[in-house]
Formats: C-alpha cells, sequence, structure tokens
C-alpha cells in the first residue's frame, strides 16, 4: 500500500509524525506528502524526512480559479481528489490519512479490504442515540473524509474524477447550502459506485466528532474494546505525547501561498494587525522628515 496526507507548510511536523507512526507498524510501506504550496517555500532549518509532492506538480486545471475563492482549509480539502489520482498512478492500493492522524496499530485488514473493493470510507458515527447531537453529523456528513481508500481501477478512477470536478467548483463550506468542502459529496457514493466498502471498524478515524460513542483505553490501545487503529486530533486538543514528537520536527511558520485566509485563523489576524502597525509607523516617520 502507499499512504499519502495533505498539509500547509505549518502542518509539515504533524505529517512527519503521522509518516513515522505508519512507518513504525508498516516498515516496508511508502508514504508521500501532498503539500499544498510550493517545496522550494519550506523555512531552511526544515530538513523533509518523507517525499515531499506540491500543488505544481500535478497540473491541476483552474487551480488558480480555487486559490481564489477557496480558504486555506477549504483548498487543503478540495485538492485531495486530484492526489488521490496522482498517487494511484504510483501504486495499485492507495490509502489517505488527514495529516493530524496518529496510527497506532497496522492497517493491514484495510488492504484486504481493497483486494475485493474499489473505494472505502468511513462513517462518523457507528451507533444510534449516543451523540449528543446527531442532526449536526447530518449537517457536516454521514461519511468523514479524514480516511479514504482507493484500489487503481475505472471505478475508482470515475469517482475522484466526479469528486474533484465538485470539489473545484462547489467546495466551499457553506453548511446553510449544503456544502462541505469535499466532505458532503461523499453521501453519493454508496449509491453512485459499485464495490463500495463502508469500515466500520470501531477504532479507525477516532476524532471529536465520534468521542462521544467512543471509550478509549490508552494502556490497553482499544476503542469501546476493539484494537485503537488510529486517532484524527484535527480540532481536539494535542495530547502530551502527540505534542512530544511534534518536536521532533521544528519549523519556522509560514502564510500559505495558495488560498484565502481562513476566517478563524486569529494568528493570521494578529499577524495582519502587527503588519499595519509597523506601516502606520514607517508612514508616521516618513511624515515626521518632511
Amino acid at each position: 500500500m502507499l499512504f499519502f496526507t495533505l498539509c500547509h507548510i505549518n502542518q509539515l511536523p504533524e505529517a512527519h509524525v503521522l509518516g513515522d507512526s505508519i512507518k513504525s507498524h508498516h516498515p516496508d510501506a511508502q508514504f508521500f506528502i501532498g503539500l499544498v504550496d510550493k517545496k522550494d517555500r519550506i523555512p531552511g532549518n526544515f530538513k523533509a524526512s518523507y517525499p515531499v509532492i506540491d500543488l505544481s506538480e500535478l497540473n491541476i486545471g483552474g487551480l488558480e480559479e480555487m486559490a481564489k475563492k477557496y480558504t486555506w482549509s477549504e483548498l487543503l480539502a478540495d485538492v485531495k481528489p486530484f492526489f488521490a489520482k496522482y498517487f494511484l498512478q504510483k501504486s495499485d492500493m492507495v490509502v489517505y490519512f488527514d495529516c493530524t492522524t496518529l496510527l497506532y496499530n497496522p492497517v493491514r485488514f484495510i488492504e484486504k479490504s481493497l483486494d475485493n473493493y474499489t473505494i472505502i470510507i468511513v462513517p462518523q458515527l457507528l451507533h444510534a442515540g449516543v451523540h449528543p447531537d446527531e442532526k449536526q453529523i447530518l449537517n457536516t456528513g454521514i461519511f468523514h473524509s479524514g480516511f479514504m481508500a482507493w484500489k487503481r481501477s475505472e471505478e475508482a478512477s470515475n469517482f475522484l474524477n466526479w469528486w474533484g470536478n465538485n470539489t473545484a467548483n462547489k467546495g466551499k463550506v457553506d453548511l446553510c447550502k449544503g456544502m462541505n468542502a469535499d466532505q458532503l459529496w461523499l453521501e453519493h457514493v454508496p449509491n453512485l459506485y459499485q464495490n463500495v466498502l463502508i469500515e466500520k471498524h470501531e477504532g479507525l478515524n477516532i476524532g471529536a466528532w465520534n468521542l462521544p460513542e467512543r471509550v478509549i483505553e490508552v494502556n490497553k490501545n482499544t476503542v469501546n474494546s476493539q484494537p485503537l487503529v488510529s486517532i484524527n486530533f484535527k480540532g481536539m486538543k494535542y495530547w502530551h505525547d502527540y505534542k512530544k514528537a511534534l518536536k521532533k520536527y521544528p519549523i519556522n511558520k509560514k502564510i500559505p501561498l495558495y488560498g484565502l485566509p481562513d476566517p478563524e485563523d486569529k494568528k493570521f489576524g494578529k499577524q495582519m494587525a502587527s503588519n499595519i502597525r509597523k506601516i502606520n509607523s514607517f508612514i508616521d516617520k516618513l511624515i515626521d522628515l518632511i
């Protein structure tokens, strides 16, 4: 199997920690990092340990238009189908994890499933009446795009072409209009495509969205008495061990090259305010000299 993830430059440490966890359980597997930026912008203090493929290597038609209308986080999600197509040219079986994921056990069961299925998706919830707000999950999507897997086939190619066309043109996050970047499109997949597996392993793709129905026993490495496979820390506070692992990969932060600023990105807002203050100070000094 070939594994890949997607990230911005600032998320390269998370991507590397994911790669380390994959290699610990699948030492012979290929792991690639899809960078939603340009490789030559990676800070000099950061040395990539895994192959990095950036957006320019994919030749995505309409990328400039996407970058003008999508935020950083939207674009990160919306280019996923294009990277999946790229990596399916390199391997018969491709597995995607969000860069904020850690692997705790092997996923050989996914490899076995890909012998019989062409597309694997995971539901956000598995148990009725446990999550405090199931309506919220209906708004964001029955299936979660933080993990997916594909087998090279005409069916997988057709799906990725269809998915990519939609994310390129209708990939904004606007829940009131039924849009959630790449994710809500997955609702159609079991009906529109053949050989689709809805993988219901309790320990796979644990995240903030399904924590109410999962009992994690870290010491036993289990979830609901099943093996703990992966945790996606997106939207969650990082655990102490995860923070410690990230410190192995220090990096100088950079504003993403592609896309619009995320509205919730407070650091960007502070940076802009700081830049404005510097400009105002410079103008004041010029005025004093006149």
